[in-house]
């Protein structure tokens, strides 16, 4: 058999290094979960936020507020940082749907509002 020409004899620093490994792994892990959290709050903020725009829009068409539906959805829209992807009136209810980006991701939402 073939001896190695370098044999270790202690192990000082394998806790130093281990203990580098384990800080890595957490700091993966605290930035996945920051990344998924920050997610679902952009996702969560879509929503609410479509949903006041389409109860807004509903003022409109009831005659509460002034305006016509759709462009007083636009406008909140845009000033919410959203994409109106699309207004629609059926009688007295209002669906609206609408988009964002963060980080690369598109989110969506959808709300209806009405009697």
């Amino acid at each position: 058999m073939r001896e190695s020409s370098r044999s270790i004899e202690n192990d000082t620093g394998a806790g130093t290094i281990l203990a580098f490994g384990v800080i890595i792994m957490i700091l993966g892990i605290f930035a996945a979960s920051s990344f998924f959290s920050l997610h679902l709050l952009a996702n969560t903020r879509a929503q609410a936020t479509t949903e006041a725009i389409a109860l807004a829009a509903t003022d409109a068409l009831r005659g509460v507020s002034s305006g016509y539906p759709c462009i007083v959805a636009k406008d909140i829209a845009t000033n919410s940082q959203l994409v109106l992807e699309r207004c629609r009136i059926v009688g007295f209810e209002v669906f609206i749907e609408t988009s964002s980006e963060s980080f690369g991701i598109v989110h969506k939402a959808r709300a209806r509002a009405g009697p």
